[in-house]
């Protein structure tokens, strides 16, 4: 009998309701096998070491996680009580519960294991043969190699993970699957050097941690301590997220196949660059799907992709965009069976959400391996030339610390202000800004002029300001503000700005933004910005039309303020 998510959850409330909330969520699960186990031996309801020992079978790697999930149950009775809870349960549904794994364990259930959707689409990517040896690196709770094991019971299946109470668990699902999987507690670096190197497997996978910066990594292995050295031309990445697809491309076959599951920002960011550079030129790189956003939701709003990776070879890089699949709901996304088939068939055939590109192409794009971005319609630009070519300078605010901030704010008007990026909203700049009691001379090339366009340097929506400097004023600029001096000889401001907060404007600096977590614009790409160029008497007609109307915002929102005074004032009168 099939049984739904909902059913095997509601193990996990009935007994949480059951035992009054005296057990973690987190150890609902080796409890109940531990349990489960205990059924089988009249000795072991009674004695809860005992059925330790008889459920762990000898892996020392259960046996803790089991002790640790044992600590929870105080009393003389706690342990009979809860063995005879799981048996008033339907065991059928019991044996699926253990099979399917741990369920129900908040925003943190999605750490240790990657959703089934995924899974069944690097299933469907790798084509597992009988006979083929797998590695699964950070395998989890074995969600990919259990499902592996079910498609394809004649291959030689390999999981290993730093975590123990994954690693049991795996181990558990295993045992109560009959799935005959190889699962090993360690390092994954420590794990190739010791089994991998030198006898490389056909097929691997991993859905590695993300957010990790390479220098975090400890020296666990002589793998890792020549990353840490620098690996070839490309030195050391920035991203972890490079140190594993390495891996994995080290770990398989000249004819092998691997799937990764990486983080959007180290598609594109800038720093990693060169590894994408040598990874793209040594033809690693078979295939990048872009997945849709919250596929790993609520655990984290990380944005990622699908990778697929070769030993070399490859000539080009099929790029798919799927993040217009997906069931959504409000914190999560998943994949279904028709999504998955889709994306397969993109894979195979061109269309707007996928496309071929060569090797030249993807180096004239600076090595962005961003599908999303590879598959966007060109956006043309009539008589467009380089925001720089318009411009004396484009600079940074000052990188002032808030302490430092602090110490200089003061009430009095100084004629000197700072200006924060709060300090802007709806195109222009706020008239109240904080007093400074000094200003350092060292800083005095930070001060913004009388006509310079101001953009936020991170966020999204990017905000766009012209800046109005009385005379005999200075304002110092924060560093998370682009400063635009833009020739007056050859540009209006206001037309830059409002070219900046137009729709077109809004989606060229989207485009040129890194990161995900806080997408920022490189000051080099900004520079680079496609601007149209127009007669000057059209652009002071644009910049007199959007000047007129921040006015007019002004007005209104000011009319909104004393009405809302009004509101507040009505029975003082």
């Amino acid at each position: 009998m099939a049984y739904s998510d909902i059913e095997l959850e509601k193990i996990n409330w009935t007994i949480a309701n059951r035992m009054r909330g005296t057990i973690k969520t987190e150890n609902v699960y080796p409890l109940v096998y531990l349990a489960h186990c205990a059924l089988q031996d009249d000795a072991a309801r009674y004695d809860i070491q005992y059925a330790v020992a008889l459920a762990a079978r000898g892996d020392s790697d259960i046996e803790v996680f089991l002790q640790e999930a044992a600590g929870q149950l105080t009393g003389a009775r706690a342990f009979e009580d809860f063995v005879l809870c799981v048996d008033s349960l339907d065991q059928e549904l019991v044996i699926e519960y253990l099979k399917r794994g741990p369920f129900n364990q908040g925003i943190f259930s999605l750490e240790h294991a990657t959703p089934q959707g995924v899974a069944t689409l690097a299933q469907a990517i790798l084509d597992i043969q009988p006979g083929e040896r797998v590695i699964d690196y950070g395998c989890g709770q074995g969600n990919f190699l259990e499902l592996a094991a079910v498609k394809q019971p004649k291959a030689y299946l390999q999981g290993v993970d730093i975590n123990l109470q994954a690693i049991a668990a795996a181990k558990i699902r295993a045992a109560i699957a009959e799935s005959p999987i190889d699962y090993t507690l360690g390092d994954m670096f420590w794990y190739h050097d010791g089994r991998i190197a030198g006898n490389p497997v056909d097929k691997a996978f991993s859905n590695y941690p993300w957010g990790v910066r390479t220098k975090m990594l400890q020296a666990s292995s002589d793998y890792i301590g020549r990353v840490l050295k620098g690996q070839e031309c490309y030195k050391r990445p920035v991203s972890a997220d490079w140190v594993f697809n390495r891996l994995l491309v080290d770990s398989i076959k000249e004819e092998g196949i691997a799937v990764a599951i990486m983080s959007n920002g180290a598609t594109f960011n800038g720093a990693d660059m060169p590894v994408r550079k040598y990874f793209v030129d040594n033809g690693f790189i078979k295939a990048v799907v872009a997945l849709p956003k919250g596929m790993f939701g609520p655990y984290t709003s990380i944005e990622t992709s699908l990778i697929v990776l070769c030993a070399g070879g490859a000539q080009s890089v099929r790029f798919i965009d799927a993040t217009d699949l997906g069931e959504k709901d409000r914190r999560s996304t998943r994949l279904g069976d028709a999504d998955i088939a889709e994306i397969v068939d993109r894979l195979k055939n061109d269309s707007e959400k996928s496309g071929t590109k060569t090797i030249d192409e993807i180096a004239a794009r600076s090595y962005d391996l961003s599908a999303k971005r590879f598959l966007q319609p060109e956006i043309e630009i009539a008589n467009s030339v380089d925001l720089a070519e318009l411009c004396k300078d484009i600079t940074r605010g000052a990188a002032v610390r808030a302490a430092e901030l602090d110490a200089l704010t003061c009430h009095e008007d100084t004629g000197i202000s700072y200006l924060n990026l709060g300090d802007i909203s709806d195109g222009y700049v706020n008239d109240d800004l904080p007093n400074l009691k000094s200003l350092d001379p060292k800083m005095a090339k930070y001060c913004i002029h009388d006509g310079d366009v101001l953009l936020s340097k991170t966020g999204v929506p990017f905000k766009v300001a012209v800046a109005e400097v009385p005379e005999g004023r200075r304002i110092l600029a924060n560093g998370n503000l682009y400063v635009i001096s833009v020739d007056k000889d050859k540009v209006d401001p206001h037309y830059i700005a409002a070219y900046l907060a137009s729709p077109t404007g809004k989606e060229l600096l989207a485009r040129i933004t890194v990161g995900t977590t806080i997408p920022s614009i490189p000051i080099k790409s900004l520079s680079t910005l496609q601007v149209p160029m127009a007669d000057m008497k059209h652009q002071k007609e644009i910049g007199t039309a959007y000047l007129s109307k921040i006015d007019e915002i002004k007005v209104l929102k000011l009319r909104l303020q004393q009405a809302r005074q009004e509101i507040t004032d009505l029975f003082e009168g």
